[in-house]
């Protein structure tokens, strides 16, 4: 706890009058999203009155949005769960009553207790968790409970929002997900995305970076279907068909390189495998003896491994070996992409020639190639321009190789991890603890602190085990976006184990997921759900045991941000807190991880749970747990804080102090000339890896798209491109809100009301000129059909977007009776979505967000 003087200003200052008993300051951080960020509680008597930002904490130094400010509503939620529940009513199904009774902790662990210990003997995968928490959990204490159980089926369930985007960035920047350096960026191109502006992983910050960037005059150009929040507030919005982003970023591409030429040629041949022959086979033309990558080298006129003393290395062109003319990457590059001019693309995406060529001429100049800049005394090559794009590109049939096509653009002017361009995240750790690695080709391989020690470079491919694709995605760093395919139909894909229960955690399936009909279905497949819940929403209505989960400001949490999400390069530092409880919960509620302690304990994992914590916390020996007694979760994360960081900062230092800080150095911060490794302009394994998958999915007979798999990305139609036609003449695509997080800000009645006043968000947007021709006005009741459901909403007519483009935002349209605020407000476009493979990125297991409806207005019942 901290004095009100430690907080943003006295209570003198704030005119508290009286004596009351208690009047404190809590330092903590916000569960509101997932961002994280640092906030101080202000607690008096017992109640929380007040919520602000830490402006001690970097990620956020004191702002907090409306999400954060709103945390207190959900925390006096009437609405809550407040003891155990068992379901009565042995029909399951969307609307259908379960007819709750009220038990005791007791019966509720032990009947859970005995599910668990009954499935791990017999087969652990035939357990299935569905979850979503703060960073800190996935690959430490939730992690090793998995592991300890049994590796039973996870569903990381957002994880379907970016899959693609995550895949393709492993395989660039070795991260799992990019930003953008703000302070010196002069350019920056936003593909169907919102980031800056209070939208994204780290919104706080970078929303405060953006702001600042654009007052000294950087310039905004946003590409996207809908006049987002980003988008209204640019220099340029471009507004493009949904689906069409990769054959612009495809063209940009060509103006650059073969237009203008305008690329980095000495970044391309210094840091990528641009100069890599290629063979006949698409391979790279290797070493015989070595099986190294080969190069040439222009001074010796011959080849040279890659790695070996080359004096002039050729960038472009084709060279004769063995009879033959062998062209570099780059040049394989060049020539692929000169089928992209502007003009070809017109009919795809609709955004003018002379547009397409000036933007980017605009970003080719902006790039300043060749130019270097010094900070703090250390000198780096400048490149003030960058692309940036997260799930309105990634959530598509054809997501991952759109997703190259546009971190190609960063590539081939060299703004990659350096003042004013791209860069991933925390490649490297403080004082240099962690750095890329270096796979046999040279190539960048993720570090295992960012990855779990996932690397796109090991092709390993076999059927699957569970209820999970993931190992037929060998370049995707997760498949949970197809789980609840597998519940559907499991025999499809020759899943030898069929799901006997599933624990739901902190996300909410039937409105997250797509397509109710099937999402509803796998439920209804699962023979024993349990439901950590703070309210009864709709995926909590399927359970047959409730366990009360504790709010946000109820529950303890050791260092929310985590190197590979939410600690933000732009802070200038690197640092840890603390999420910690400000009251006590609300009536049995229990933090949903002592639950899962209490549970390894009585279903007879404890000891290999605890083995595992030493593994994934990494333990140092004089703070490992040892077997054979009970650990609550504060010793833990003391144990896990004095490990990390010395015993002089142990969970109560924490508490008492909030953030620890470490000053970032320019080379942390600033990467690439420090680099022994090569990013990849081709994706030369993407071959390799589609060759495995072929050889497995034939070999067990599940039907599989492979033809992603290629080095260079191209441009290919979604589904709903080839099918939008007569009847179904629109695209409907998502979109996200500054003031909603997912479904699950909904109830709150605070940002409910913002959500209200708001002329967009519960509305479905809807071009004027279309609404004309349909006969729709402002405010009709109208319906939006897919091939697979049907929904309602009130119309927004607007010039903000695409002609051919309905828009729905958020994750609204509840319904669950347990959720009395959010229920029937907004529309849930996820209803709309197809779920089948036809719709599913074959690289990534990401399923595509964009279809094509029909929309017409209901007229309204007349009276007699």
């Amino acid at each position: 706890m901290v004095s009100p003087l430690n907080g943003p200003q006295s209570l003198a200052a704030r005119g508290t009058t009286g004596n009351p008993k208690e009047d404190v300051w809590i330092h903590s951080a916000c569960e509101m999203c997932y961002c994280s960020c640092g906030t101080l509680i202000h607690r008096v008597n017992g109640t929380v009155v007040k919520i602000e930002g830490d402006p001690d904490c970097p990620h956020n130094r004191g702002k907090l949005c409306a999400k954060g400010n709103a945390a207190i509503m959900g925390l006096y939620d009437p609405n809550r769960v407040r003891t155990p529940l068992k379901r009565t009513n042995p029909e399951k199904g969307i609307g259908v009553d379960p007819k709750w009774q009220e038990i005791s902790w007791e019966e509720a662990l032990d009947t859970v207790a005995q599910k668990l210990k009954k499935i791990r003997q017999e087969d652990s995968r035939k357990l299935v968790f569905a979850y979503w928490d703060v960073p800190y959990v996935f690959g430490t204490l939730f992690g090793g409970w998995m592991g300890a159980f049994g590796a039973p089926t996870y569903m990381l369930c957002a994880y379907r929002c970016g899959a693609a985007m995550h895949s393709a960035s492993y395989e660039t920047n070795n991260t799992f997900h990019n930003e953008v350096d703000l302070d010196y960026c002069n350019y920056l191109i936003l593909f169907g995305n919102q980031m800056g502006f209070m939208v994204g992983l780290t919104a706080n910050i970078t929303s405060q970076k953006m702001a600042e960037a654009r007052a000294r005059g950087m310039k905004l150009v946003v590409i996207d279907p809908i006049m987002t929040t980003a988008a209204a507030k640019a220099d340029e919005w471009v507004p493009i068909r949904p689906g069409t982003d990769g054959a612009l970023a495809l063209s940009m591409l060509h103006v650059l390189l073969n237009e203008l030429g305008m690329y980095d040629a000495e970044f391309l041949k210094k840091y990528t495998n641009g100069p890599y022959l290629i063979a006949p086979d698409g391979g790279y033309l290797r070493d015989k003896s070595t099986n190294k990558p080969l190069v040439w080298d222009k001074a010796d006129n011959r080849t040279k491994t890659f790695d070996a003393d080359i004096k002039d290395i050729a960038l472009e062109g084709a060279f004769p070996v063995d009879g033959a003319d062998v062209p570099t990457a780059f040049q394989m590059l060049k020539d692929h992409v000169k089928k992209y001019t502007p003009e070809s693309i017109f009919e795809i995406t609709t955004v003018p020639p002379e547009t397409t060529r000036r933007i980017a001429r605009e970003y080719g100049q902006a790039a300043r190639i060749g130019s270097s800049i010094v900070i703090n005394g250390r000198e780096l090559p400048y490149r003030p321009v960058a692309v940036n794009y997260y799930r309105g590109i990634a959530a598509r049939k054809h997501g991952t190789l759109d997703s190259l096509s546009l971190y190609l653009l960063n590539f081939v002017v060299g703004a990659w991890y350096v003042p004013g361009g791209h860069t991933g995240v925390n490649i490297v750790g403080p004082g240099g603890s962690w750095t890329v690695g270096r796979e046999a080709d040279g190539l960048a391989t993720p570090p295992n602190v960012l990855s779990d020690g996932f690397s796109p470079f090991n092709i390993n491919v076999r059927p699957p085990e569970r209820m999970s694709l993931r190992t037929l995605l060998p370049v995707s760093h997760s498949g949970t976006a197809t789980t609840g395919m597998c519940l559907t139909d499991p025999e499809k894909f020759k899943i030898p184990v069929r799901p006997e229960m599933m624990m739901h955690c902190r996300t909410n399936l039937m409105q997250s997921r797509e397509n109710l009909r099937t999402t509803t279905e796998a439920m209804m497949k699962i023979p024993f759900v349990v439901s950590f819940a703070i309210q009864l929403d709709e995926t909590s209505e399927f359970a047959d045991i409730v366990l009360p989960d504790t709010h946000a400001l109820e529950r303890l949490v050791l260092f929310p941000n985590q190197p590979y999400l939410s600690i933000n390069t732009l802070t200038g530092y690197w640092y840890w807190g603390v999420v910690q409880p400000a009251v006590q919960p609300a009536g049995q509620a229990r933090h949903y991880m002592e639950v899962l302690i209490e549970l390894a304990h009585r279903a007879d994992f404890a000891d290999d749970f605890y083995r595992m914590l030493n593994v994934t916390l990494e333990l140092k020996d004089e703070y490992k747990l040892g077997p054979g007694r009970k650990y609550s979760l504060e010793e833990i994360f003391d144990r896990w804080a004095k490990s990390m960081h010395g015993p002089e900062h142990g969970l109560e230092w924490f508490k008492e102090h909030g953030y620890l800080k470490k000053a970032r150095t320019v080379e942390e911060r600033y990467p690439l000339v420090d680099i022994k490794a090569r990013f990849p302009i081709y994706f030369e394994n993407y071959p390799r890896a589609g060759r495995e998958v072929r050889r497995v999915t034939e070999k067990v007979g599940i039907p599989w798209d492979v033809s992603d798999y290629i080095a260079l990305p191209e441009w290919r139609p979604n589904p709903s491109f080839e099918r939008r036609g007569k009847d179904f003449d629109l695209y409907c695509i998502n979109y996200k809100t500054p003031i909603h997080y997912q479904s699950f800000t909904a109830q709150n009645p605070w940002l409910n009301e913002l959500a209200d006043q708001h002329p967009y968000f519960f509305k479905v947007l809807i071009n004027t000129e279309t609404a004309k021709r349909k006969g729709i006005k402002e405010g009709d009741l109208i319906a939006i059909e897919s091939s697979v459901g049907t929904v309602t909403g009130k119309a927004r007519l607007t010039e903000g977007i695409h002609p051919e483009v309905v828009g729905i935002a958020g994750t609204f349209g509840a319904w669950a009776k347990g959720k009395p605020i959010a229920r029937g407000k907004g529309v849930h476009h996820n209803s709309l979505l197809p779920y089948d493979l036809e719709h599913v990125d074959g690289v990534s297991g990401a399923v595509d967000d964009s279809i094509e409806v029909k929309v017409y207005k209901i007229e309204p019942h007349r009276g007699a």
